[in-house]
């Protein structure tokens, strides 16, 4: 597939009386279906009850297969970004964080940031000595560009897995 991850994990939380259950389906959505999605009951920084949504892909092969369901345009628009070095820690993990509210309505896009209302992406790069993080993360990102072209993804409805 040419895509060099890994592994993803996403991460989004709910309010004790927020919409766990919307959330979670957007998550299905995001990773086409293809992640385990855990819920983990804590407090947040002001005491308030909330609920941790966990979507992860431990599989290599679903994990590049997920993050194409990213789609093309996002994916595009992050190959190109001039500070995507930025986005990437010294374990080789490439971070996003993007919209709850759009994700809620099957659209992506990125967050605004300031507000406890985004999905967290943590994308586990592929990187071997000697090779450079973000010339490997624009080629993994132009490559499942492609792929979500060709495949047309996001897809509108995901069935689960």
């Amino acid at each position: 597939m040419g895509v060099s991850v890994h592994n993803v994990t996403w991460f989004a939380t709910s309010s004790a009386v927020g919409s766990t259950d919307r959330i979670e389906e957007s998550l299905n959505w995001l990773t086409g279906g293809l992640a385990e999605i855990t819920h983990e009951k804590v407090k947040s920084y002001h005491g308030a009850k909330m609920i941790l949504l966990r979507a992860q892909i431990k599989s290599k092969k679903k994990a590049k297969e997920s993050i194409c369901h990213l789609g093309p345009d996002l994916l595009g628009l992050l190959s190109e970004l001039p500070d995507l070095s930025d986005r990437i820690d010294d374990q080789n993990i490439l971070h996003l964080r993007l919209d709850i509210s759009s994700l809620v309505c099957q659209s992506i896009d990125f967050s605004k940031g300031g507000t406890d209302e985004e999905v967290k992406g943590r994308i586990k790069l592929e990187v071997y000595p000697g090779e450079n993080p973000v010339e490997k993360a624009r080629d993994m990102l132009s490559k499942a560009a492609e792929i979500a072209t060709k495949e047309g993804y996001p897809l509108e409805t995901v069935k689960q897995k």
